[in-house]
């Protein structure tokens, strides 16, 4: 979420009782956006009726009633920073049935784990999407903060001109003022380590509010169908010349839009706490937003309906699996049922909504890089040689597959169903897909994992 430090430039020179310092060159630099991590570990997305609400990814949400657990990494930040960080978290509680609940640094296991950076590691503000921080390693943040962008500027700006004691630390070091610009003067700031330093409440608090929007399933409004007409060319070279980022990055952090089912039938909501500033330059239509610093009614709204107080289950529910410790298991070749038996292991976790899921083995080359095309309608997934098993899991259950001597889970394919084979090394891939039926779709729950070769028999 970005927002720009706007630094009136004094172009005569005041007089107190000496000379004041004259302001730096050039422009003050802008904000981090935020850059939010859809799903992957940090290196770095239902229907009703409902208006003014923004777009969240409904398969990422928390049990409505959560208790998520918080914690700060690495014994980073003063404790006044970190209450301030924590009362504009817990704000989405005052309008969601959900519960951050801060526990100690030291804590094992946690949900969302929070860092606190600056401009000098250059992580920015992002946040993993909803449920997405649960498959983060534990020893990894979930949640970036640039603490850089929460400092109050222009109190040293002020300091600067009229001094005080970030003027004296620049003396102190030999400062070169006839070239001094805004870019070096904000990065003294942060090297200045003041201990009284002045915090920007109203940067803190939207940042902070945005990205555990997201730790709470919500995407960028500006991703909105249909809701923004940008200039494209000219947002491309505004974010490659003031934050690096090449095309593919500002495609997915600011122009993509999302799927429509993820709008949950609202309208576009340009005073989401989720939305980018928008300047009239960046769009077709001289259309603008500001900086966003509070929740709008339409993030009320969504939050509540995503996670309301007054009833057990979200209307909005959507049915969610959780895969977790998978293994292929165990594979063989039976000469009396006269096929390949493939045994995976795997845990799975079910939501308060009943599902339906489709574990899939395929077949593939024998260096895994190619699928086997089949024109067997009956052993078939998308054309290519497979079996798979369609299964209902019962809600809000926990169960573990082929684990501790048990076979409760078989995927069979007989030799005469596959495709000329015998002879041959192939390997077996299982995957397991969630339908979607709301949708319409098919939702991948786990990645590829193959086994080593196996021989079909002649």
């Amino acid at each position: 979420m970005k927002r720009i430090f706007l630094l009136t430039i004094m172009t005569t020179t005041l007089n107190i009782v000496v000379q004041a310092q004259k302001l730096p060159k050039g422009p003050p630099p802008s904000k981090a956006p935020c850059t939010t991590l859809m799903g992957s570990a940090l290196q770095p997305t239902a229907i009703d009726t409902t208006q003014g609400r923004n777009v969240a990814n409904n398969d990422l949400a928390w049990e409505n009633g959560d208790v998520i657990l918080v914690k700060f990494m690495n014994n980073e930040g003063s404790q006044n920073l970190r209450n301030m960080i924590m009362q504009y978290a817990k704000s989405w509680e005052q309008y969601a049935n959900i519960t951050f609940k801060f526990v100690p640094d030291n804590t094992p296991a946690t949900n969302i784990r929070i860092k606190l950076g600056s401009r000098e590691d250059n992580l920015g503000h992002n946040s993993q999407l909803g449920t997405g921080c649960n498959n983060v390693p534990q020893y990894l943040q979930t949640l970036n903060l640039d603490t850089s962008d929460f400092i109050d500027y222009k109190a040293y700006v002020e300091q600067y001109k009229n001094g005080g004691p970030f003027l004296d630390y620049l003396k102190s070091k030999g400062t070169d003022f006839k070239k001094y610009t805004y870019g070096d003067l904000y990065k003294d700031v942060v090297a200045f380590k003041d201990p009284n330093i002045k915090w920007n409440y109203n940067s803190m608090r939207g940042t902070t509010t945005h990205e555990f929007g997201h730790a709470l399933g919500l995407l960028h409004e500006q991703s909105y169908p249909n809701g923004i007409k940008w200039n494209k060319d000219t947002v491309y070279k505004y974010y490659a010349k003031y934050q690096g980022w090449d095309k593919d990055k500002v495609d997915f952090n600011v122009l993509e839009a999302s799927d429509i089912f993820y709008t949950n039938g609202t309208s576009y909501d340009p005073l989401s706490i989720m939305h980018y500033p928008v300047l009239a330059w960046q769009t077709l239509d001289g259309f603008t937003v500001g900086s966003n610093t509070d929740l709008s009614e339409g993030d009320k709204k969504i939050i509540a309906a995503l996670y309301p107080k007054d009833r057990k289950i979200s209307a909005l529910a959507v049915p969610k699996i959780e895969i977790t410790n998978i293994d292929y298991g165990e594979i063989k070749t039976d000469n009396v049922k006269k096929g390949l038996l493939i045994y995976p292991t795997f845990d799975i976790k079910t939501s308060a909504i009943l599902g339906t899921v489709y574990f899939v083995v395929r077949l593939t080359t024998e260096d895994g890089m190619y699928y086997i095309p089949t024109t067997n309608p009956n052993y078939s997934w998308n054309k290519m040689a497979a079996t798979y098993v369609k299964m209902k899991l019962l809600p809000s259950t926990n169960t573990s597959f082929n684990k501790n001597g048990k076979k409760n889970l078989e995927l069979f394919f007989p030799f005469k169903e596959m495709p000329e084979l015998k002879g041959k090394k192939v390997k077996i891939e299982f995957s397991v897909y969630q339908d979607d039926e709301v949708n319409n779709r098919y939702q991948k729950l786990t990645f590829n994992f193959l086994s080593s070769p196996v021989t079909v028999p002649n």
